[in-house]
């Protein structure tokens, strides 16, 4: 590089921290340990830009929203949380009238735009999207559920913003080269895992439990909706929802199917357990050997348990991502997301490990089959033992793809990437 071009970089890189200094990024942490870990990333990327980042602490809420007042006095601040995270009515930072309901918010009070990111469909959010905060702009992870806010939520600015990979330093990991060569692949042959999911297990029948207790009409009318997702995996949720709801009501205003959607979580949850269940099992049973991380596994119903490696216990994201970095093939199943991602491909791909994971109309998009990831079918999931003895058979070919994942996840799908889409709104 030339010594000029040096100069312009920092040039750049230093009138960048000069405008940013002023701004201030309050992030959410210790309320959902996943979500803490997304929100360190991105504050990882603005802190380098310059950004000030200042915590709200779970643990300490009421201290934390008095520090914001005494810190945020002329800053240009700006809430960025997930899922409605201080954004639901929490006691600390709402005014409450005298009948107990929500006011104003601590960030309505302070002036400041809120940008909430949500990691499951909209149907999750439902009663903190009837009385949204004021300057609230969101983002889905899946371009169906923008849809969906962009058809029931019209004055709620909506965009897409996708999942994105974890990463931790590099201390303590096996480490991966995305360049093919002899070295690289003999470090990576020696990673200790062949196959690694990182998930918890709930059994199906803890939501049949639930289920159960519904009057029977309705109980039948959820079994149905399942019944047809099983039959078809494309469907998106609303989709298929609507088309049994309106079968029922055909007059159903969209005010009215916005609300029977928000009835529906136990359908989303019951088929997204339903198909890592029987992922798992047809692997293990096939005599696949594969290390679940997560707890609760030893529950499951499996004709070879032998071939189930447990951790035993929940492990935090760190612990996700360390597994990843000594698996060679990581395997995901993913949400009920049809056109977006899950964060365990793109982590996976960053750790050097090849992603193997049902697909998706953005995946498609993203990533080809068998040149940076690995798809299978949920509607043929006997084929998967083979698929992956396949795959396990030519490991040249195995890492050749895990290093061209590699290098399109460090390209494109980091949260400093998607930190790059967020600062257009700061």
């Amino acid at each position: 590089m030339r010594l000029s071009d040096v100069q312009g970089e920092f040039q750049r890189r230093f009138t960048a921290l000069k405008i940013n200094m002023n701004k201030m990024i309050v992030l959410c942490k210790h309320a959902v340990e996943t979500l803490t870990y997304f929100s360190m990333q991105l504050a990882d990327a603005f802190a380098a830009w310059g950004y000030e980042i200042f915590w709200m602490d779970f643990d300490m809420l009421g201290l934390s929203a008095w520090k914001l007042r005494q810190a945020v006095q002329e800053k240009e601040a700006v809430l960025l949380t997930f899922n409605f995270i201080g954004l639901s009515a929490e006691e600390q930072l709402w005014d409450f009238s005298d009948t107990g309901e929500p006011m104003l918010s601590l960030w309505e009070q302070l002036d400041m735009q809120c940008l909430n990111i949500m990691v499951d469909h909209p149907i999750y959010y439902y009663q903190a999207l009837q009385y949204p905060v004021a300057n609230l702009r969101t983002f889905c992870i899946d371009r169906d559920h923008v849809s969906y806010m962009k058809r029931f939520y019209p004055a709620i600015f909506c965009e897409f913003l996708p999942l994105a990979g974890n990463d931790l330093p590099r201390e303590g990991v096996c480490e991966t080269v995305a360049v093919p060569d002899e070295a690289a692949f003999e470090q990576w042959m020696q990673r200790p895992d062949t196959l690694v999911l990182t998930a918890n297990y709930v059994p199906v029948s803890n939501i049949d439990t639930q289920l159960a207790a519904m009057e029977p009409e309705y109980r039948d009318f959820y079994y149905e909706i399942i019944q047809a997702f099983l039959k078809n995996p494309k469907q998106n949720l609303l989709s298929c929802i609507e088309t049994y709801l309106r079968r029922e009501i055909p007059n159903l205003s969209d005010s009215q199917l916005c609300e029977a959607m928000s009835t529906m979580p136990a359908v989303d949850l019951w088929i997204r357990t339903y198909f890592r269940e029987k992922t798992v099992r047809i692997l293990a049973e096939g005599g696949i050997q594969i290390h679940l991380y997560g707890k609760d596994w030893e529950k499951i119903s499996c004709a070879r348990p032998e071939n189930l490696m447990l951790s035993g216990r929940m492990v935090s994201s760190a612990d996700c991502v360390q597994a990843m970095a000594q698996t060679k093939i990581a395997l995901n199943t993913m949400p009920w997301f049809k056109d977006g991602a899950h964060d365990r491909i793109f982590t996976a791909m960053l750790q050097g490990a090849a992603a193997l994971t049902d697909d998706s109309i953005y995946l498609r998009e993203q990533l080809q089959h068998m040149d940076a990831v690995v798809y299978y079918d949920l509607q043929h999931l006997e084929q998967l033992p083979d698929l992956v003895r396949k795959l396990l058979d030519d490991p040249g070919q195995l890492f050749e793809l895990s290093c061209r994942g590699q290098t399109i996840a460090r390209d494109s799908h980091t949260w400093k990437h998607r930190a790059q889409q967020l600062a257009k709104y700061l």
